[in-house]
């Protein structure tokens, strides 16, 4: 009656079968090549942990995508704020240790 195979859709890639949401994350948290970098950085120091993780060509695959200047700009702004966030906290702990230590009660 009908072909087979004609009107079955196809299956997703693999880029496409990863959720929206983590793919986006994902994205929006570390590039391809810095995640490259991290992928040979893991693998030297536990080369256990290698069936657990993505292929950087895989990653890439996942995090390809249309706007790629918006997203490394909320990168940057991300670090950014995490920096000055640090910083912060990094110059509130010296503040109150170590400069709080000259000042002796008579």
């Amino acid at each position: 009656m009908s072909s087979s195979g004609a009107s079955q859709p196809t299956p997703p890639s693999k880029a496409q079968s990863v959720d929206p949401i983590l793919r986006n994350a994902l994205r929006y948290t570390i590039s391809a090549k810095e995640y490259q970098l991290l992928h040979q950085y893991l693998l030297s120091r536990a080369p256990v942990v290698k069936k657990r993780t993505i292929h950087p060509k895989r990653y890439d695959a996942i995090v390809k995508g249309p706007d790629d200047y918006n997203v490394a700009a909320f990168r940057a702004a991300l670090r950014l704020g995490v920096v000055t966030f640090s910083g912060l906290k990094a110059w509130e702990v010296i503040s109150t240790r170590l400069l709080s230590r000259g000042t002796a009660k008579r």
